[in-house]
Formats: structure tokens, sequence, C-alpha cells
């Protein structure tokens, strides 16, 4: 599949062109985010390849992406949309908001389609951030992931983690935090 002319067919409206790259990179496509961002769900994956692919479409047919300007292969343009989308979706998703990393604007991501892979700050703190989960111990690992990850509430925790009541669970989390931001810090 040549990129030029999958641009053009695009252009002039051939779906069968457009359905053509949603084969051919979905797999790859949702194997790469899942790997790189592995709190997300393969349905979040899912969403946010459709998203790529409606972006890939406007640009193309709106004219804002055409041969003249087509600075990279078509793949690694689809996926460097998907990455920005990606990056959105982690910066308002709740399970990630409580540690409160920025994704700065400075911090620029970019997909390198020969090593295939992409490398950013945001994704080095996460590691960072699960290096500390995991070196804060249980039960604060538990209780974090069961409140971020999960999305349990506190009294739901209370009954799992055999707290009195979820004020206790609440304090005890309030406790976590702060120690899990002091790992986080000292990284």
């Amino acid at each position: 599949m040549n990129d030029l002319s999958v641009l053009q067919r695009i252009h002039t409206g051939d779906q069968v062109a457009l359905e053509e790259v949603y084969l051919q990179f979905h797999n790859e496509f949702l194997g790469l985010i899942l790997r790189k961002f592995n709190k997300l769900t393969r349905e979040d994956a899912e969403d946010i390849f459709s998203e790529s692919m409606v972006a890939l479409y406007e640009n193309i047919t709106n004219g804002r992406l055409n041969e003249e300007n087509l600075s990279s292969t078509l793949k690694t343009y689809l996926f460097q949309i998907g990455i920005n989308k990606t990056l959105a979706f982690v910066k308002k998703d709740n399970r990630f908001n409580d540690i409160k990393i920025e994704i700065s604007k400075s911090s620029e991501t970019f997909y390198d389609e020969e090593n295939e892979h992409f490398e950013n700050e945001t994704e080095q703190k996460f590691k960072i951030v699960e290096t500390c989960l995991t070196d804060l111990g249980n039960p604060c690992k538990r209780l974090l992931e069961l409140h971020y990850y999960h999305k349990k509430r506190m009294i739901e925790i209370a009954e799992l983690l055999n707290y009195k009541n979820a004020d206790v669970a609440k304090n005890q989390k309030a406790k976590c935090m702060k120690r899990l931001r002091k790992l986080f810090n000292n990284n």
C-alpha cells in the first residue's frame, strides 16, 4: 500500500482505502498503546484508535494532510495522532489524577517507526510511580490500586481490606498518598 495513493484515494472519498488503513494498523496500534500504557483497558485503546482514525480522515479530507506535506509514513502520522490522544486521555482520566503528574507542553513525544516505540517524560514518570507503588508495599499499594485503578469506593475498600469503616480507609489512603509522593519526589 503506497502512502501517497492512499492519501489520494481517501481524499476522493474512497472508503475502501480508509478500511485498508484501519485493518493494516489496528492490531499493531492497540498492542503498542497497551504495552506502553498498561493501565489502559483494551476498550480505552480501541476508543483512542477510533478517534485517531477519525482525526486522520478529517485531516486528509480537509486538506490539512496531503501528498505535499506528508513528511513521514502514514503509519507514523497515525500513530503520532494516537499517542497525543492517549496522553490527553491519561491526563484527564481519574485513574491517574491524584498523582498529579503534569504532561507539560514542553515534553514532546514522538513515535519512532523504525524502533516501534515512543518515549516521553510522562511515560518515565509513570514507570517511577509504578516502582514507588511496589516499594510502598501492602496494604498501601493494594488500597491505592483499589481506589484509583479499580475505582472502588471507600466503603468497598474498607470491607475488602478489613478496615473498621470508610473513614479509616480514607485516612489510610491519605497517609499512603503522602508516602507515595515522598517516594516519588526522592526518585
